[in-house]
């Protein structure tokens, strides 16, 4: 699997340790995990996406960039991505977590992929590491128009209430051993996402609400 992977991306590891701890989970081994390699690999992603942006549209603003850069990184697209390459076949999860369902186990997947662009990193160098997240997100990277406002789901939900005549959406929270369990409850119906961050789940659950009442993007 782990061949596999590499393929995917276009990349052949010197130092293979690095590419196996990056698919092990806490809930797997609660000492040697995943946890770095993830912290290293969400900066080091965001400041490839950052350069990239800022390079490739001088004419747009802060504000606008950090909304692209959002989209692009938000935690459902790095799951999306991570199941894209196969690394949740090759993930390594406790028999408990390895039971959950797949919904919750998105931030699961958003870390590893992380934590694979950490270890590129580590094993490659930055100009690796950049090579591979630039391919990777190339197709995003092409779509992007900047006529469009890219606000992230919740300003959108919040925008649709307001058109409406209601109050702000009221978000509910749940911490546990995964992360940060979300829920919001519109027109009778609940809706619930995870995440390892509070922020990340609601913008889950309002891309959900969204997408069940037919709202479309900017």
């Amino acid at each position: 699997m782990l061949e596999i992977i590499e393929k995917n991306i276009g990349y052949s590891f010197v130092n293979s340790q690095l590419l196996e701890l990056a698919f092990v989970h806490k809930s797997y081994n609660n000492k040697l995990n995943n946890e770095r390699l993830e912290f290293l690999g969400d900066t080091i992603l965001n400041s490839i996406i950052s350069q990239y942006l800022f390079l490739k549209y001088p004419e747009a603003s802060e504000g606008h960039l950090s909304r692209i850069r959002s989209m692009l990184v938000q935690s459902q697209s790095l799951a999306d991505k991570a199941k894209s390459i196969k690394l949740n076949k090759a993930v390594k999860l406790s028999k408990g977590t390895a039971n959950l369902q797949e919904d919750n186990k998105q931030s699961i997947y958003e870390g590893c992929f992380e934590s694979l662009i950490g270890a590129v990193f580590l094993d490659g160098g930055l100009d690796q590491a950049t090579i591979v997240a630039i391919n990777l997100f190339s197709k995003e990277l092409d779509e992007i128009s900047l006529e469009n406002s890219f606000k992230d789901p919740k300003t959108q939900l919040q925008e649709v209430f307001q058109s409406r005549g209601m109050s702000p959406p009221t978000y509910s929270h749940f911490e546990n051993n995964s992360g940060f369990e979300c829920s919001l409850t519109f027109q009778e119906k609940c809706y619930s996402s995870l995440s390892k961050s509070k922020q990340g789940a609601e913008l889950k659950v309002a891309e959900k609400v969204l997408k069940d009442i037919g709202h479309t993007h900017d």
